[in-house]
């Protein structure tokens, strides 16, 4: 019973599955007839190009091919049956073997043929091009009747006959002897060259003059700046005058560098006879000066009177040739023009120049609470350092044109000045002084005048001053009152203080004021400025001390 009814089951199973594969076959038999005709066109469309691009000649040389190797192995066979009939037979059957592959075999010789001669002929245009490139060609220079040689270019016959223009602008008897020479025209060939053996500028210069009719010899002459100046006859002379000049510009500085600030050319050749001049006479001419304007650059330290005594001028003349500079404050950067000797040939010399100098100390503040704004107290003076710098400094004729650092070493590091500060506040005072007073000028204590006879007549005062004293500041000695303050004949500006008790005192030749007439100012406080106004003959204060209205010595009030 249970066979009997798998079988059924089996038989449908099958039949579902044949129909599913006959489906597919018919389904997957259309897509591809579909898809035939949908790329028909294409597929003919590549065919068609296939055959135009070389398909149909690569089936016949493969048809040839193969009827060639058919060929060879006929050929084989009939040359060992030759063999055995002897080497004559051999040799003639070769000759009918050939004859009739050539035949049989004329297409693909044809064929290879079409190939080769486009290629065979590209290769020889390559090579043509290449050798007839690879060829130098030169002007071939034929002048007044006469073969000058072959130049590289017309620019080198211009060039020569520039130079027969110079060496002969000296030549007498008005016309330039090689005038007419010069003004003709020149003949020019084309010819192969080996690029070596072009004649120079120079050379033809020389032939150029030799056909002249003036009087020549052969010398160097000397250019400077495309001018000649002469020539000599013998060139080592005219090295020797060069080299002479350039060592005597380096002095004692065997290790300066010392070049022309010209463009200097020395040329061998014919010249002129009227332009052949001794040794003598050419160091004569380019050692010569010339008066004219020149520039220099003011350098730290540098004055009016000491730039026109270093370049023998007058101050006089420096101020005529700069507007009043002697009248004036010169700057670092400040160009001026002199008035100086400019020899023929000017020469620059550079020089490492190694020197000491001061390197100054800082003044470092430090602020004190306890104390009043008015306080002031070094507490650590300041003194300067050394160092040693390099320069590499230029010349030009003696004169100073540039310089710049290489190199700076310290040698002794400078002391910092420690001042000390008050930051507080003083209360306000009501202008009678403490009958105590302190110095006038925090910072400056050198007395260049005391209480005493100068000049032919009596000096009421203490003048104090410096180093760097302009602007230094100028504080009151004690409490007071102003009762004086601004420009007063020979004192320039001035303060004048009241401290009461008979007591006053005066500060002179001030830069600046700080105070006003009536202001009340505290022993310490700021009242004014260090300068050199008035009747004075550099920065300093000028201090004085009244006593009941007379003035009397400030040394003893103020030590």
């Amino acid at each position: 019973m249970q066979i009997g009814k798998v079988r059924p089951a089996l038989l449908r199973a099958s039949r579902f599955l044949y129909m599913v594969g006959i489906q597919s076959m018919r389904i997957l038999k259309r897509w591809k007839r579909r898809a035939s005709r949908f790329f028909r066109p294409v597929t003919n469309l590549l065919r068609r190009a296939w055959r135009a691009t070389g398909g149909l000649w690569l089936g016949r040389v493969r048809k040839e091919l193969t009827r060639l190797r058919e060929g060879f192995q006929i050929a084989g066979r009939r040359l060992r049956a030759a063999k055995t009939r002897g080497a004559v037979p051999v040799l003639l059957e070769s000759f009918k073997v050939a004859g009739r592959g050539v035949v049989r075999h004329r297409r693909i010789w044809c064929s290879v043929l079409n190939v080769a001669a486009p290629v065979a002929a590209v290769f020889l245009l390559v090579g043509t091009v290449q050798y007839w490139t690879s060829l130098e060609f030169g002007l071939n220079l034929t002048y007044n009747g006469e073969n000058l040689g072959i130049i590289e270019n017309e620019r080198v016959f211009e060039e020569a006959t520039q130079m027969v223009s110079q060496r002969m602008v000296h030549a007498s008897d008005g016309e330039d002897a090689a005038g007419e020479a010069v003004s003709m025209t020149p003949s020019f060939s084309l010819t192969v060259s080996d690029g070596s053996s072009y004649t120079l500028a120079n050379t033809v210069c020389n032939k150029i003059i030799e056909q002249s009719d003036g009087i020549i010899e052969e010398a160097t002459g000397l250019y400077i700046d495309g001018e000649l100046i002469g020539a000599v006859r013998s060139s080592a002379d005219l090295n020797h005058i060069l080299t002479g000049i350039l060592e005597e510009a380096k002095g004692e500085d065997t290790e300066a560098e010392a070049v022309f600030v010209q463009t200097v050319e020395t040329v061998t050749g014919l010249f002129p006879a009227s332009t052949v001049i001794s040794s003598e006479t050419m160091e004569a001419e380019l050692t010569a000066t010339s008066q004219r304007a020149v520039t220099y650059t003011v350098q730290e330290g540098d004055t009016a009177i000491g730039i026109a005594q270093s370049n023998n001028i007058s101050l006089e003349e420096l101020d005529l040739l700069n507007a009043g500079v002697s009248e004036s404050v010169i700057h670092v950067g400040d160009v001026l023009t002199l008035q100086t000797a400019v020899p023929r040939l000017e020469v620059q010399i550079i020089k490492t120049e190694t020197y000491q100098e001061t390197l100054p100390y800082k003044t470092v503040t430090q602020r004190d609470d306890s104390q009043y704004t008015d306080y002031s107290q070094v507490v650590t003076e300041g003194s300067n350092g050394l160092q040693e710098c390099v320069d590499r400094v230029t010349y030009v004729n003696g004169v100073e044109v540039s310089r710049e650092n290489v190199s700076t070493t310290v040698i002794t590091p400078a002391v910092d000045r420690v001042v000390v500060t008050g930051t507080k506040e003083r209360p306000k005072n009501s202008g009678i002084g403490t009958g105590n007073m302190i110095w006038p000028t925090p910072g400056l204590y050198t007395i260049t005048t005391y209480y005493e006879y100068r000049w032919g007549s009596f000096h009421y005062a203490l003048d104090i001053s410096g180093a760097s004293a302009y602007g230094k500041p100028i504080v009151a000695a004690d409490n007071g009152t102003v009762i004086a303050a601004g420009y007063s004949g020979s004192y320039g500006y001035r303060v004048l203080i009241d401290h009461g008790n008979g007591l006053r005192t005066l500060y002179a030749h001030c830069s600046k004021l700080l105070v006003s007439v009536g202001q009340k100012v505290n022993q310490g406080e700021t009242i004014a400025l260090v300068g050199s106004t008035g009747n004075s003959t550099g920065a300093h204060c000028h201090f004085e001390v009244y006593v009941n209205g007379s003035r009397v010595d400030p040394l003893p009030y103020i030590t």
